[in-house]
């Protein structure tokens, strides 16, 4: 009787996953009518009736668990934020925050991220446009809501190296120095484990981004007087990013 009982086990899991797979539902059909609704909105420059559709769709248990919802909901807020004379801006405050929160949001899930593939021009805008912003609060000395919008793109982009530390140094610049050095903590770690795996391919916009993010943090470091780091940082960032025309500058500047 031993012999059969890893049969009869295996022939159990071969019934349950089958059961799984048949009771599974297929939400394909779904999300092309949810994607066909928002997208048609958002062409037509419908951003506020976009927003409304999008708030329905992910208060509903039946389609919250679809990507686009949360995808059209930042593309909406991103859209109102570029064009915040046209929108009550009291009723819409702060669209880019709100922007960056989404995109994380439909991050998660879209876990197999063919649909952040399909709208990689809107994702790379929405990231340059929250860069932009960063350096805009800076200038200005508003270090609250600098702060703010370096805390949200560090929530939304905690993967992407760049990010991570551009987030980090604008909050070094707000006096955030514990969280700051997290954040530039964590994206060094992102790269030296690339580095460490061989994987140091970036695209041409990931590229770009991370050399403004060595850029920044070796200028910080050279203000606070700390040459050694900067160097060391810049250095680092050389051997990532050797044919960088910026990052060749800077290592011109601070890395001999």
């Amino acid at each position: 009787m031993k012999k059969y009982i890893p049969v009869m086990i295996a022939c159990l899991v071969m019934v349950l996953t089958a059961s799984a797979q048949k009771n599974q539902k297929d939400y394909s059909k779904d999300d092309e009518k949810i994607y066909n609704k928002l997208a048609n909105l958002f062409t037509m420059d419908k951003f506020v009736k976009c927003i409304d559709e999008c708030e329905g769709y992910i208060k509903s248990d039946n389609t919250a668990r679809s990507p686009y919802p949360y995808l059209y909901m930042s593309m909406s807020y991103f859209a109102i934020h570029q064009d915040q004379e046209s929108f009550d801006m009291k009723k819409f405050k702060d669209p880019l925050r709100k922007a960056l929160s989404f995109i994380g949001r439909f991050k998660k899930k879209d876990k197999s991220g063919d649909i952040q593939k399909e709208n990689s021009d809107f994702m790379r805008d929405l990231m340059k446009g929250a860069l932009l912003e960063c350096a805009n609060l800076d200038g200005k000395k508003d270090y609250k809501n600098l702060q703010n919008i370096a805390r949200d793109i560090a929530k939304s982009y905690d993967k992407d190296e760049g990010m991570l530390i551009t987030s980090g140094v604008y909050l070094l610049h707000c006096d955030v120095k514990p969280e700051g050095e997290r954040n530039i903590d964590a994206g060094m770690n992102l790269l030296k484990k690339r580095k460490d795996d061989g994987n140091t391919r970036f695209e041409y916009d990931q590229a770009d981004i991370l050399a403004q993010s060595f850029i920044l943090y070796t200028d910080y470091l050279a203000d606070a007087k700390d040459a050694a780091k900067a160097k060391s940082t810049i250095q680092f960032a050389k051997g990532l990013l050797p044919e960088n025309e910026k990052i060749s500058k800077q290592f011109e500047k601070v890395g001999k």
